[in-house]
């Protein structure tokens, strides 16, 4: 994502994404990239940073004929070439346009953007695309980026087996949200406490962070971004959804359900009477969005056969409206925004905040055990649960061995040792190692007997917020 710090351009996140694209572009020859991600993601802003000060032109399709999409791509190649074949008043078609763009020494990037609705326009085009490549693109010094929103398209027609495409790529990006590690870039005066606040609602959308302005108070940004009646994000779920799905109303019932406490399959299928079997379809669909992730306790030896998996909304924005929003739209519509107002006020921390604080500790730990803070020994780190009870955090190591413990607390006043306590109880029945080491964070930080204890065992580890206390 790019913003403006007075007159400096900052482009934050995506280091890996980059250095995908850089090495693609350093690549002899030709190269042909995939990226694709959910709208307000920054496809675009990551391409187009990307391309700065390099041969390129950038190509956004859109949803008209095929025609005039030929027609303003060869605009553009004029406006890059000054070629005066590439004129309008000449019609060319395709292949003579690709031909004319890629006859320089140099690497010459062409950057197609929402693809899919070059797709929809002319429905064979994703076949002339791979002529051109076959026969003449791929013996090139060119580098093809195709991008797009509608994930399942981008899918069917550049990465699935049936796909005219399939195998002409040699690296593709599904775009993510910038995790919460480079958040505080964004809004670097702000404390930790308020970062998690804001990242609990726009999550890691570029699109949704840019909106909420640093000189606003929380619930400010909040009236004016998502509850006022024709704000950007006042029907976001819905125009996400629709952009993606035919069966829109299918999917936006489901998110509800999720949001409303029903987690598993059986749950879902009953509350909305349909077939168990034809949830998965429709999960599918979330998923590959990011909305949705499908978990299952991290000790299960074979996760995708797990009958224990549970569906969670994995986007902060969308639990948040649902949660917060959606219930209240009849209020909302008649431009009253006091009583959600007043249910974020009340419930926000317990029912929201404390939620996206575990799975931000998760993420942390998980960045931590990579960076080999604990060895190299941990291979998963997930959640763990019984019938009885749960544990926030657990990480197993190659042999699916639990070794690390984690509990996080999001309260108002410091953690103590019956935290801890509770905490190896709770490891001492899902493992016989006593090889263990127990992590701790907390909001408010920890009681001196837990931190005096902490210094005198070596397996316990503090971490107020997210700093750790030596």
């Amino acid at each position: 994502m790019t913003i403006i710090i007075g007159v400096i351009t900052v482009f934050i996140g995506r280091k890996t994404e980059i250095r995908i694209l850089e090495r693609e572009y350093e690549r002899d020859g030709s190269s042909f990239v995939i990226l694709y991600g959910r709208r307000r993601i920054g496809k675009t802003t990551l391409i187009k940073q990307f391309m700065q000060g390099k041969d390129s032109l950038y190509f956004l399709s859109t949803e008209e004929e095929e025609g005039q999409n030929l027609q303003y791509f060869q605009s553009l190649s004029f406006d890059k070439t000054g070629l005066e074949i590439l004129s309008s008043g000449n019609k060319l078609e395709w292949q003579s346009i690709f031909d004319l763009l890629t006859k320089g020494q140099g690497k010459t990037i062409i950057a197609i953007d929402e693809y899919p609705y070059l797709v929809m326009s002319s429905p064979g085009f994703s076949t002339k695309l791979q002529r051109i490549w076959d026969e003449m693109l791929k013996n090139r010094n060119v580098m093809l980026i195709l991008c797009g929103s509608l994930i399942g398209m981008m899918y069917s027609e550049t990465l699935d087996y049936s796909s005219p495409l399939y195998g002409r790529r040699t690296a593709q990006i599904n775009l993510k949200q910038i995790p919460y590690s480079d958040f505080a870039d964004f809004f670097p005066e702000k404390s930790d406490e308020d970062l998690l606040t804001i990242y609990a609602v726009t999550g890691g959308v570029p699109r949704y962070i840019e909106l909420f302005q640093p000189g606003k108070d929380f619930i400010e940004n909040i009236t004016d971004n998502v509850l006022k009646k024709g704000s950007y994000l006042y029907e976001e779920p819905i125009f996400l959804l629709n952009r993606q799905f035919r069966e829109t109303r299918t999917y936006f019932s489901i998110l509800k359900t999720i949001a409303e406490g029903s987690h598993k399959s059986s749950e879902i299928s009953s509350r909305l009477n349909m077939k168990q079997p034809s949830i998965g379809y429709y999960m599918n669909g979330l998923m590959d969005m990011d909305l949705v992730e499908r978990e299952v306790p991290v000790t299960e030896k074979n996760p995708e056969k797990s009958k224990k998996g549970l569906y969670r909304i994995k986007d902060n924005f969308s639990q948040f409206w649902f949660r917060f929003v959606y219930p209240f739209r009849s209020y909302l519509e008649m431009e009253n925004t006091t009583p959600a107002i007043e249910k974020i006020r009340t419930s926000f921390i317990d029912s929201h905040l404390s939620f996206v604080y575990e799975r931000v500790c998760q993420e942390a730990l998980k960045e931590m055990t990579g960076a080999g803070f604990f060895g190299n020994r941990i291979s998963r780190i997930g959640r763990w649960w019984n019938l009885k009870e749960e544990i926030d955090i657990v990480g197993v190591d190659r042999d699916n061995v639990p070794v690390i413990f984690g509990e996080c607390k999001y309260r108002q006043e410091p953690m103590g040792i019956d935290t801890l306590r509770e905490l190896q109880r709770k490891a001492s029945t899902i493992t016989e190692t006593t090889d263990r080491i127990f992590v701790l964070f907390s909001r408010k930080g920890f009681s001196k007997e837990l931190q005096n204890y902490s210094q005198r065992n070596k397996n316990v580890f503090l971490f107020d917020f997210f700093k750790r206390i030596i």
